[in-house]
């Protein structure tokens, strides 16, 4: 083990005298743009989805209780695609973030019109994670406070089974209205202060036009939802948020644990439940209603309820911890037990108030 310098990874990484490169930092002015073109586009796509019948229809696994038109996330791509190109061209490091989002963009829209198998659909996320690792490198050491665990035989393929979980657990917690697309934003904005105190303009660009094309699209998506994102959108955060993850540990920008905390609220409810479902011998990779977030629903909580319990603990808890996870690096995987026991007792809690151990699969 041995001490680990908090930026030594990123290719060619240098700050600036002032301590943040001034060079490159009018790329961010970009995301504003993305936002806007979302915004515009939306009920374009709506009305385009509607006469094409690509409409969600209420269910006994799903939470919404009328017809509502998916693959909304069509709007969120065109603004966001155009951009990432921008920066793949400016920055070559990019360059696989684009690649990554533009065929999640398609995989999602095809599922969303055709239903692809989830074989295949696996088979193009553990490609993209692939591409992703060897992009940057692999994934070579963990700190654990002021210690760090070489072994790149351990967490490069640990890195790849978390890259294919971080799609699809967003995929899986886009159930209730105006969720997924406040997620989103909230680590879309995180991760763009985090890359900006990193000295990486392009990366913190693409993370703010993340943010902002999640809270245009979340204008018609907040409760009560008058277009779902479908998995066009939920695999286009998921694959951005992995990336956000993947390139700034690989980069020395930040911990795992900090980017942990940062996305600790989907990850705790997601990754539990499908524990859950495989302890007790589910089909884990089927629908469901047994997230916290379904669970809270079927107890009779609106969608706009769920959306500000959410919101509030991303806000209240999980945003002092990451600053005291930035504040006090050595402390960080600590911080990162704490939030996770902290959300994993909740997430017990609602399961057993909503008698979740009844649910069915």
């Amino acid at each position: 083990m041995s001490q680990l310098s908090p930026l030594e990874h990123h290719p060619g990484h240098q700050r600036g005298a002032g301590g943040v490169n001034p060079a490159g930092w009018w790329l961010v002015l970009a995301a504003p743009l993305s936002g806007l073109i979302t915004l515009l586009l939306t009920p374009v796509v709506r009305r385009r989805l509607l006469a094409q019948g690509v409409v969600d229809m209420p269910g006994e696994r799903r939470s919404h209780k009328t017809p509502t038109p998916r693959g909304g996330g069509l709007a969120m791509a065109a603004g966001l695609l155009p951009v990432l190109t921008v920066l793949a061209v400016l920055d070559g490091d990019m360059a696989v973030l684009l690649v990554l989002s533009a065929t999640l963009v398609l995989v999602g829209w095809l599922d969303d019109r055709r239903n692809l198998p989830v074989g295949w659909r696996m088979l193009v996320q553990l490609v993209l994670a692939v591409v992703l690792l060897v992009a940057v490198k692999g994934i070579d050491r963990i700190s654990f406070g002021s210690s760090v665990l070489v072994a790149p035989w351990l967490w490069t393929p640990l890195a790849l089974l978390g890259v294919i979980w971080l799609i699809n657990l967003h995929n899986f917690m886009d159930g209730s209205d105006g969720l997924a697309s406040c997620q989103g934003a909230w680590v879309g904005l995180v991760f763009s202060v985090i890359f900006v105190h990193g000295d990486w303009p392009a990366a913190a660009a693409a993370s703010l036009a993340l943010a902002a094309v999640c809270l245009a699209f979340l204008i018609w998506n907040r409760p009560p939802a008058r277009l779902f994102m479908g998995d066009t959108g939920s695999l286009l955060i998921g694959g951005m948020v992995a990336w956000m993850l993947i390139a700034a540990i690989a980069g020395g920008v930040v911990s795992l644990w900090v980017g942990l905390i940062v996305n600790s609220v989907f990850i705790v409810d997601a990754t539990l439940t499908l524990l859950m479902r495989m302890v007790r011998g589910e089909r884990w990779y089927t629908p469901h209603r047994q997230h916290a977030y379904q669970r809270l629903i079927a107890y009779g909580w609106s969608h706009g309820q769920v959306l500000a319990l959410y919101l509030g603990t991303n806000l209240l808890l999980v945003l002092p911890v990451t600053i005291l996870a930035l504040r006090y690096p050595q402390q960080d995987y600590w911080l990162a037990g704490l939030v996770v026991a902290l959300l994993a007792l909740l997430w017990t809690l609602i399961q057993s108030a909503t008698n979740g151990e009844q649910s069915t699969a």
